[in-house]
Parts: C-alpha cells; sequence; structure tokens
C-alpha cells in the first residue's frame, strides 16, 4: 500500500476504505436503532411482567387504572387475576393463565436480551473496523474528518 495520497494507487486506496468507512457508519447507525427498540421492548417486558406479578395480590374486583396509550389511562375494575391475555405477534392474542403468562413473558424477555446482547457485540465489531480504518486513513496524513 503506498503512502502518497497523490499516487493513483494511493488515491484509489482512500476512496476504498473511505467508502468502507461509509458503509460501516450506516450499519452502526442502523445497529443503534434496533438496540435502543430492544430497550424499549425490555422496558414493556418489565413493566407486563410487574403486572402480572401484581395480580397475585390484588383482590378480584379492586378499581385500577387500565393504559390505554399515549398516556392515557381507563378506570377499571379487576374481573379476574387467573387468566391473563398475551400478545403473540402479527395482531395474534392468547389467553393464558397468569402464571404460564409471566414465564412466557420471561421467555420473551430473555430472548430479547439475548438479540440486543448480540446486536452490541456486532456494534463492538463494526466500531473496531471503523478505528482500523481510521487508522489507515491516518497514515495518509488526512484525519477522517476531511475525507469522511
Amino acid at each position: 500500500m503506498s503512502s502518497d495520497p497523490s499516487s493513483a494507487g494511493g488515491e484509489e486506496e482512500i476512496r476504498r476504505l473511505v467508502g468502507a468507512y461509509q458503509q460501516y457508519q450506516a450499519q452502526a447507525e442502523a445497529i443503534a436503532q434496533q438496540v435502543s427498540l430492544t430497550q424499549m421492548t425490555l422496558h414493556g417486558l418489565d413493566s407486563a411482567i410487574q403486572a402480572v406479578e401484581a395480580l397475585d395480590s390484588a383482590p378480584e374486583g379492586q378499581e385500577m387504572l387500565v393504559p390505554i396509550g399515549s398516556g392515557s389511562f381507563v378506570y377499571a375494575k379487576l374481573a379476574s387475576k387467573e387468566r391473563v391475555v398475551l400478545n403473540v405477534g402479527a395482531g395474534v392474542s392468547i389467553e393464558k393463565p397468569a402464571a404460564e403468562a409471566k414465564e412466557s413473558l420471561k421467555a420473551r424477555k430473555a430472548e430479547v436480551a439475548e438479540a440486543g446482547k448480540k446486536m452490541g457485540e456486532m456494534l463492538n465489531k463494526i466500531d473496531q473496523e471503523m478505528a482500523k480504518i481510521q487508522s489507515v486513513l491516518s497514515k495518509y496524513d488526512m484525519g477522517t474528518e476531511q475525507v469522511v
């Protein structure tokens, strides 16, 4: 690899590295968005697990606030604490016993957490590759700020 950026090979190498850097940057941004969505999903699952656990101590007929979206709630009375309706995806929901629902939510949380961990690992690998490219570009006496 030539360290003279004015040579044809050096210019081509710089273009190739900058293109690869930009691709890694786009991938990193997409994965970061997915990680953010994963965190929101984990938060929602935690809330659902806590709600199902709270059913154990709630008497049937107890009045409570039920979220309806956008930070809005309605008053409702607990008709049954034995059954929970779970969303299983694609707009499909099923009714399960509360204990089984709690276990399903915990299993889903574990799966989402594992996926989040893998995305974090992918993001770290991409960051490492981007750092390698920055290091090579710095040998051309050009900061990546100038070329990226």
